[in-house]
C-alpha cells in the first residue's frame, strides 16, 4: 500500500579496506587459457572481499567470473546469489542460489540466503520453510534465527515470533538485529512500553543507524506518542517526510487498534 511506506534514507555502506588491489591479485593468463584452481581460488576471495565492503554490483561481476571457470562452485554461487539480492535482483538471485542448493542441500548459509531472497520477494511463507531447513542443520545459524523470526513477524504471527527471538537472544544476547527485531514484534502485540525500553537502549550505541530511530518511531507511534516519533525523527528527515511517516503510524495503530493484521506493512 503506498500510503503505508515509511520514509527512510539510504545508508552508505560501510566501506572494508582490502589489504590487496585487485590489480595484485590478479596473475597474469595467455588468451584462451583456462584459469588454475590457484587464481579462481584467489578470484573468489576477492569476490567475497568486495561483497564485504558493500561493493555488490562489482562483486556480481567477479562471482560471475569465478563461475565462468567453475559453474558448480558453490561458493561462488551463494556469493553471486547474495549479491545480486543487495542490488535488487531477486529472481536472478533465487535461481543462482536454488542452483548452490542443488549442489549443496546441507549448506545452511544457502539456504538462509535463500530464505531472505524470498522475504524480499514477498513470500514469507517459503522463506519460513527455508529458515527451518537451515536450522535442521544448524540450530545456532544466526542469520537463520533472524530470519525465521522476521518471516513469522511478517505473517503477523507474532507470539511464535517472539519465541524464536527468546531463544535467539539466549545464544546471541547482544544481537543488535535480533534485538531491534525483537522491540518491533513485542510493539505489534501491544507491549509498546517494553519495546521502547529496548529501542531507546539501542539508539544509544554508537553504531546506530537511522532505521533504528526509524524503529524507535515506529513504535512510538505505534503507542500514540506522536511527538516523541516526530522528535526521533527530526534527526534524519524533513518536516515533510516526518508528517508523512506520522501518517502512516497514525494509519497502523487504527489498523492494530481493529484488530487487522500489520505484520507485512512492519517487516516488509
Amino acid at each position: 500500500m503506498q500510503s503505508l511506506t515509511i520514509l527512510t534514507r539510504p545508508l552508505a555502506p560501510l566501506l572494508i579496506l582490502l589489504a590487496l588491489s585487485a590489480c595484485t591479485l590478479q596473475a597474469p593468463q595467455m588468451a584462451g587459457q583456462p584459469a588454475s584452481g590457484q587464481e579462481t581460488d584467489i578470484s573468489l576471495r576477492l569476490a567475497q572481499a568486495t561483497a564485504a565492503s558493500g561493493e555488490h554490483a562489482k562483486a556480481v561481476k567477479l562471482f560471475e567470473k569465478v563461475l565462468a571457470a567453475e559453474p558448480d562452485n558453490v561458493e561462488a554461487l551463494a556469493g553471486a546469489g547474495d549479491s545480486y539480492a543487495r542490488i535488487g535482483q531477486n529472481s536472478r538471485a533465487e535461481a543462482i542460489l536454488l542452483r548452490a542448493h542443488d549442489l549443496a542441500p546441507r549448506d545452511a548459509g544457502v539456504l538462509s540466503i535463500l530464505g531472505r531472497v524470498r522475504l524480499a520477494m514477498n513470500r514469507p511463507a517459503e522463506a519460513l520453510a527455508d529458515y527451518d531447513s537451515a536450522l535442521k542443520l544448524q540450530r545456532a545459524n544466526v542469520s537463520a534465527l533472524t530470519g525465521k523470526g522476521v518471516a513469522l513477524d511478517t505473517l503477523s504471527r507474532h507470539a511464535e515470533a517472539q519465541e524464536v527471538y527468546t531463544y535467539a537472544l539466549k545464544l546471541y544476547p547482544s544481537n543488535f538485529i535480533l534485538r531491534s527485531n525483537y522491540a518491533l514484534s513485542l510493539a505489534l502485540t501491544e507491549t509498546q512500553g517494553q519495546a521502547i525500553a529496548i529501542l531507546q537502549e539501542l539508539v544509544r550505541d554508537p553504531v546506530a543507524a537511522p532505521h533504528v530511530r526509524g524503529n524507535l518511531a515506529l513504535v512510538y507511534g505505534l503507542a500514540g506518542r506522536d511527538n516523541d516519533a516526530r522528535a526521533t525523527l527530526a534527526l534524519d528527515l524533513s518536516p515533510s517526510e516526518i508528517e508523512q511517516n506520522i501518517q502512516v503510524y497514525q494509519a497502523l495503530r487504527r489498523m492494530m487498534l481493529e484488530g487487522r493484521p500489520v505484520g507485512a506493512l512492519v517487516f516488509a
